[in-house]
């Protein structure tokens, strides 16, 4: 066992993707499921540290590079459903990261 200062801590990871990989970007690809591998070990791993350990999986998150051709791309898309905006996404991260959020781990949890 580590010696630690807390009695509880969170790991939030983000990742990305979708059904159909990663074409012509397989390093990305590679690294995201690296990510999410290390996330979801890490989760069984520190649990009895009281850590906890969950990717976010945000939709399209309109950080300043969407365009009207990625709106439409969402829009026609069976996967991809909302636009999100980084508050939306932000306001998942900070519920994982509270008190409230202790018996959530070892998860992707995909925002739609």
């Amino acid at each position: 066992m580590l010696p630690v200062a807390g009695s509880w801590g969170r790991i939030i990871t983000l990742t990305s993707g979708g059904p159909e990989g990663f074409p012509e970007e397989v390093s990305y690809g590679a690294a995201k499921a690296a990510l999410v591998n290390y996330t979801l070990s890490a989760a069984t791993e520190l649990a009895d540290l009281g850590i906890t350990a969950n990717a976010v999986h945000p939709p399209v998150t309109d950080t300043g590079w969407v365009t009207d051709e990625v709106k439409a791309a969402v829009a026609e898309s069976d996967h991809l459903v909302h636009i999100a905006d980084p508050a939306d996404v932000a306001a998942v991260i900070t519920h994982l990261a509270s008190d409230g959020a202790w018996l959530v781990t070892g998860n992707v949890v995909r925002l739609r």
